[in-house]
């Protein structure tokens, strides 16, 4: 047990150096987080990721209170036990404000991948959650309608969340989607940007049916999600934005 409890605390350090390095945290921005026995072990608040060692570490328990370590838990845990209630198979959440994803979710926009092994990361569309700030209720709302359409995603003025089967792969979500979020912020700056067709996209989809990733269904309504949000962009806020999502998944559901 404890061997296992010193393995994941230190992913969890080496994900905080990890945010500090490639500039994804500035500031106190940012938390990690991880599933443990029967609650979590947490990065604390108020602390530089740079500067997060083994002891800081925090023992949470399941409805996220503190039983042991150095400082306060963060005041979005919120959105950490939330994920984690929506999506039972998630051990691990990592919570960052990578730039270019962060500033595609401050205009509200979700971004579409044409980057084939992307699609099969990721998946093909990555939503834009609603804003409301932060530490309210709300977020509980927000989070569970982003995983209920992608493993990751932006949150307008909140930065980038993603969840995993570990550390790693929570980690790893966070950098892709910052990486294709730069790609795409450059394409769209030299021209028209190329989108896959649509035989080669369900091909993708489906094999990333077949490794098991991404939320139920989500890869049968992306198509449909982007499509009414090009034909309401002029007009779309926010919340409206979650109001389509829902409306897509339901309508599959309703189909299938």
């Amino acid at each position: 047990m404890g061997n296992r409890r010193e393995y994941i605390i230190r992913g969890i350090v080496d994900i905080c150096s990890k945010l500090d390095q490639k500039g994804f945290v500035a500031n106190h921005d940012g938390n990690v987080t991880a599933k443990f026995e029967d609650g979590f072990l947490a990065t604390p608040t108020a602390e530089a990721k740079a500067a997060i060692t083994p002891e800081m570490i925090l023992d949470l328990d399941k409805e996220g209170k503190k039983t042991g370590g150095i400082g306060k838990p963060f005041s979005e845990l919120n959105l950490h036990l939330a994920a984690y209630n929506e999506r039972e198979e998630a051990r691990a959440v990592v919570h960052a404000h990578p730039p270019f994803a962060t500033a595609r979710g401050l205009v509200g926009k979700p971004l579409e991948i044409s980057l084939p092994e992307a699609v099969v990361s990721i998946g093909h569309i990555i939503p834009v959650a609603d804003y409301s700030m932060p530490g309210s209720v709300a977020n509980d709302r927000v989070v569970c309608e982003a995983l209920r359409q992608s493993d990751v995603f932006m949150i307008a003025g909140n930065g980038v969340l993603s969840i995993g089967k570990n550390l790693e792969e929570a980690y790893l979500r966070v950098e892709l989607l910052e990486h294709v979020a730069k790609i795409d912020f450059y394409a769209t700056s030299m021209g028209p940007v190329m989108t896959l067709p649509e035989a080669d996209l369900q091909k993708l989809l489906e094999k990333r049916a077949k490794l098991g990733l991404g939320p139920k269904a989500s890869n049968h309504v992306t198509k449909n999600i982007l499509e009414n949000y090009d034909q309401e962009k002029d007009n779309i806020q926010f919340g409206q934005l979650q109001d389509i999502i829902a409306k897509e998944v339901n309508r599959y559901l309703e189909n299938s």
